[in-house]
C-alpha cells in the first residue's frame, strides 16, 4: 500500500523553481574560460512491464536518438544540425513494493562529434535503484544509479554515479506538470576522457499527457551542462520529447 506524505502545498512549487535554478561549474579551475552553447533534440521511448502477472520481476528498456548542433565554425554547406549520438538501455528489475524497486542493466552508446572527439563504442554495465513516493502535491521519484564504462577508443573502466530526482504535478486526469534534475559524478579519472569528479547536470522542465493507462509522454526543455577538463565547458538547450509505454500485465 503507497504511503502518504501530508505536504504543505507550498511543495510542489518550491521544488518546481528549484529544479528551474541554472547550474554553472566554473571552468578557470582547469585554465579554460567560457562555455559552449549549443541546442538539439532528444527523442526517448522507454518501454517497461512485468514478466508475469503481479510478479515482482520487472523489465525496462529504452531507446534515445540525439540530434545536435555541430560545433561552430559550421561546414560550408550550411548544415547546422546531426545525428550525434544513439543511446539504449535494457534491463531486469526487482519490485519490492509501489516504493522500492531495483534494476542491473547494460547499456550501448554511440556518438561522433560533436559528442565524442571521434565516432565511439561506449558499452555500460549499470545498477540502480528507485524510490516513488506519492506525496499530497503530486509524485516524487528519486533514482540513483551506477555505470561502469568502457570504449572503443581508449582503457580503462570509467565509474559514474547519477542521482536523479523528479517531480509529477497532475493538473487533471490527463495534464501534469513534470521537473527532474539529474547530477553525474565521476568516481575516477581514465585516459579516454572522464576526469573525476563532476561530470554534467540535466535540468528538465516541461508538461506531461496520459493518452491512456498505458501510455504517457512528456515535452518540455532540458538543459545539459557537461564539464570538459582541458576545452571549454558546454551547455547544451534540448527540445526533450518523451513516450512512456507500459506494458499491460
Amino acid at each position: 500500500m503507497n504511503t502518504l506524505i501530508r505536504s504543505r502545498p507550498l511543495l510542489s512549487p518550491i521544488l518546481l523553481a528549484g529544479l528551474l535554478i541554472c547550474q554553472q561549474s566554473p571552468a578557470s579551475e582547469d585554465g579554460i574560460e567560457g562555455t559552449e552553447q549549443l541546442f538539439g533534440t532528444w527523442a526517448n521511448v522507454m518501454v517497461s512491464g512485468r514478466f508475469g502477472e503481479k510478479s515482482p520481476w520487472i523489465y525496462y528498456g529504452d531507446v534515445s536518438l540525439r540530434t545536435t548542433e555541430q560545433a561552430r565554425p559550421f561546414p560550408p554547406e550550411g548544415q547546422g544540425y546531426q545525428v550525434s549520438s544513439v543511446v539504449t538501455h535494457d534491463a531486469v528489475g526487482y519490485q519490492f513494493n509501489a516504493n522500492h524497486s531495483a534494476h542491473v542493466g547494460y547499456a550501448f552508446a554511440y556518438a561522433i562529434p560533436p559528442l565524442a572527439k571521434e565516432p565511439t563504442n561506449e558499452n555500460r554495465a549499470w545498477e540502480q535503484y528507485t524510490f516513488a513516493l506519492p506525496t499530497t502535491t503530486g509524485d516524487l521519484q528519486l533514482r540513483s544509479r551506477l555505470e561502469q564504462r568502457t570504449v572503443n577508443i581508449g582503457s580503462g573502466t570509467a565509474v559514474r554515479f547519477r542521482q536523479m530526482l523528479k517531480f509529477v504535478h497532475p493538473l487533471n486526469k490527463e495534464w501534469s506538470l513534470v521537473g527532474s534534475d539529474e547530477l553525474f559524478i565521476n568516481a575516477n579519472t581514465v585516459d579516454w576522457g572522464p576526469v573525476s569528479g563532476f561530470d554534467q547536470n540535466r535540468v528538465f522542465v516541461g508538461i506531461g499527457y496520459k493518452f491512456a493507462p498505458a501510455l504517457r509522454a512528456e515535452v518540455g526543455y532540458m538543459n545539459q551542462y557537461i564539464s570538459r577538463d582541458l576545452n571549454y565547458d558546454r551547455d547544451f538547450h534540448l527540445l526533450s520529447l518523451n513516450l512512456y509505454v507500459d506494458v499491460p500485465e
